[in-house]
């Protein structure tokens, strides 16, 4: 017998700017995360949580629960940002001298910027857009990061990607076939009060290569985060650490793969038989690698997982240190806490 207190979309009368509001964040949700996420997000608080669908979800949960004030679209947003702004991207790091970052971290300056540039309503707001005919700053918002202040700037955009469908032979002639799909990109800024900037780029299916993405978003802020004032972190020390780590009795990593480089251009690359294996545990490969370390050369790229760890995380994370000196990857969707532990991780290896 179903509940006499739960509401459906038929029982309810919002707003049209509201409900198309709901429909739009809902749909944007059911891209970047699970349905089990938005149910444990409704449950914890005291709401109808369970869904089959994402019609459902929508429909019978989400748009009920704003109906009665027990749920808002700010409320979906900030959840929104939990589940879209962390992982599946590459990340880049940057260090500011403190005193020249102060007047970027001000309200007053940050505010000014928004005003000259006629982006006010993104000032601690959130503009909810899907695919943008252009790249487009959506929100700017104050938050934390260790529990430390942090300015956060977020830039959505919309990018075409191929995706390769199948190849047939007609006669003499092998024909291939892609769609072109849009694909909703986000891209997020954070600068934190040390001066410590990170740039977040949104993974693409068919590159590793960010340049010209890099540019563009740094291009796109620089009224508020003057490049000049900002320079490279190489992760190179923390690429040492890590392999020089591997063998400790607390060790928070496995390698998949190793590229090492000397000063002459020379590279050993070691890969393990399957993704699951560690590199470590075998011998014969890691002692090539320290052989060829101990004559001058450097830790070029690392593919590592993150071990299960107590208090930090539950499953294991999967992390690219290769590319641009700071730059690193996360393969995959993570939570936020995920997504710190492993930046802080490579931050204190860094030192």
């Amino acid at each position: 017998m179903p509940d006499q207190n739960e509401l459906s979309l038929s029982d309810v009368r919002l707003p049209r700017a509201t409900s198309e509001k709901a429909r739009l964040v809902t749909e944007l949700l059911s891209r970047a995360t699970s349905l089990g996420v938005v149910s444990e997000f409704l449950k914890a608080r005291g709401l109808h949580h369970s869904a089959g669908s994402w019609d459902e979800m929508r429909d019978k949960r989400i748009i009920p629960a704003i109906g009665r004030q027990k749920l808002t679209i700010d409320d979906l947003t900030k959840l929104l940002s939990e589940v879209e702004e962390f992982g599946r991207n590459h990340t880049f790091l940057y260090q500011g001298k403190k005193s020249d970052i102060t007047k970027l971290l001000d309200e007053n300056h940050i505010s000014g910027v928004s005003r000259r540039l006629g982006q006010e309503k993104v000032l601690n707001g959130s503009m909810l857009v899907d695919l943008p005919d252009e790249p487009t700053l959506t929100e700017i918002r104050k938050d934390s990061s260790n529990e430390r202040p942090c300015w956060v700037f977020k830039i959505i955009e919309t990018r075409e990607e191929r995706e390769f469908l199948e190849e047939t032979m007609v006669n003499n002639r092998i024909r291939r076939e892609w769609a072109i799909n849009h694909v909703r990109a986000v891209n997020i800024a954070r600068l934190h009060e040390s001066g410590f900037l990170e740039i977040r780029i949104q993974s693409r299916a068919n590159t590793t290569q960010y340049a010209a993405d890099l540019n563009r978003i740094r291009t796109m802020l620089r009224d508020y985060l003057a490049p000049a004032l900002f320079k490279p972190v190489s992760l190179s020390k923390a690429k040492k650490a890590l392999w020089d780590n591997r063998t400790a009795k607390d060790r928070k990593i496995r390698f998949s793969d190793s590229v090492m480089r000397n000063d002459y251009g020379t590279t050993i690359a070691a890969s393990t038989g399957t993704e699951q294996a560690d590199l470590f545990k075998d011998s014969g490969a890691s002692g090539s690698i320290d052989h060829f370390l101990n004559k001058g050369a450097h830790c070029d790229a690392e593919n590592i997982w993150w071990l299960r760890r107590e208090g930090a995380t539950d499953r294991e994370i999967h992390t690219l240190l290769s590319g641009e000196n700071n730059e690193f990857a996360i393969t995959a969707a993570c939570t936020r806490a995920e997504y710190e532990y492993v930046l802080n991780e490579l931050r204190l290896f860094n030192r």
